[in-house]
């Protein structure tokens, strides 16, 4: 009979292989992680760049609000953490008086797009909504 101290080949071989898989689906649970992060900051500063937006459109005047697409009004500096943005406001006439305005903004090679839409109704006060 012999008397053997550590551990076979096979034995080690094993180990490591269970090893090497934790430490993979770590790796790969906080690159996931990472990846939702940026996805869900990114349609933060979106959805707040499109309601500073509509901020602004609220307070033109209607008369100034003209069919056809155009790019945002106002400069929002956070549309520089989007990589790849395209900003656009579309003004589509539904009726005597009533515009309705929708801003997208898209990013990512157009992959990712956000949207917001207001209706303008034409009032008898200056600037109301």
């Amino acid at each position: 009979m012999r008397c053997a101290k550590g551990f076979t080949l096979v034995e080690v071989l094993v180990a490591l292989l269970i090893l090497t898989l934790v430490v993979t689906t770590s790796l790969a649970f906080f690159y996931d992680r990472r990846l939702r992060l940026l996805r869900a900051e990114e349609t933060i500063v979106a959805y707040q760049t499109l309601a500073n937006e509509a901020e602004v459109q609220r307070r033109a005047p209607f008369a100034s609000l003209a069919a056809g697409p155009h790019p945002f009004i106002a400069d929002h500096p956070l549309l520089t953490r989007l990589p790849g943005q395209r900003t656009s406001i579309e003004v589509m006439d539904k009726g005597t008086g009533i515009r309705e305005v929708r801003l997208t903004i898209q990013w990512r090679q157009q992959k990712r797009i956000a949207q917001m839409t207001i209706v303008r109704v034409v009032t008898t006060g200056d600037n109301l909504w």
